[in-house]
């Protein structure tokens, strides 16, 4: 198997030695001093400590210019999802715990390499409940000329719910569904339940 190359910037000689382990698939190689990111080739994989002395003071914008050429991971022996939220936006490829399991420390670099991002689990599960609520929001700008029920209707209606279920689903009739369904395609300026669809999740049409 060939292997591939990992660069590791960091003060901490236990830190280097664990990633020193993973030399059964990568060649890990120590950086000596910020400076030498920017003579790496672009696309080179880089691991980056946070404590590091070197890094302590580095401007966003230099996280950005190299994350911009490099695949860059960050890793922190005190991570937060704030920090790892800062690092993300700032184009790093992927955040982590200095200190992670071996395993992870190679599902890691397996994933980075491939062109994928990495966030633990903590991170993860907090991007993935900004995303719902910027959802929700979206949504509620969208609904908030219908009334409660019509509301309703158009939000079952927008999951691809038919007449009858939506009518067994609040307990109406058809007749009911289909007068507050067109309430609300006067109200959002659809003509059809796809066009109410789209509209609802805020997709151009």
């Amino acid at each position: 198997m060939t292997q591939r190359t990992v660069h590791v910037l960091t003060d901490d000689d236990a830190l280097f030695q664990r990633f020193m382990r993973l030399g059964d698939v990568w060649s890990v190689l120590r950086l000596q001093g910020p400076e030498r990111l920017d003579a790496l080739p672009a696309e080179s994989l880089v691991v980056l400590d946070t404590a590091c002395a070197g890094l302590a003071a580095t401007a966003l914008e230099q996280w950005q210019a190299w994350s911009a050429r490099l695949l860059a991971v960050v890793v922190s022996s005190m991570p937060t999802d704030d920090e790892g939220l800062y690092f993300l936006d700032a184009g790093a490829s992927g955040y982590s715990h200095a200190y992670a399991a071996e395993v992870t420390l190679r599902q890691i670099l397996d994933v980075v390499v491939s062109g994928e991002k990495w966030v633990g689990k903590s991170l993860l599960n907090r991007l993935l409940a900004g995303l719902q609520q910027a959802r929700e929001n979206h949504t509620d700008k969208r609904t908030v000329l219908l009334t409660g029920r019509e509301r309703e209707v158009a939000l079952l209606a927008a999951k691809g719910q038919s007449n009858q279920l939506i009518a067994e689903t609040l307990q109406i009739t058809e007749r009911t569904v289909k007068a507050h369904l067109s309430a609300a395609f006067e109200k959002l300026q659809v003509s059809d339940r796809l066009q109410l669809a789209l509209k609802i999740h805020g997709i151009p049409h």
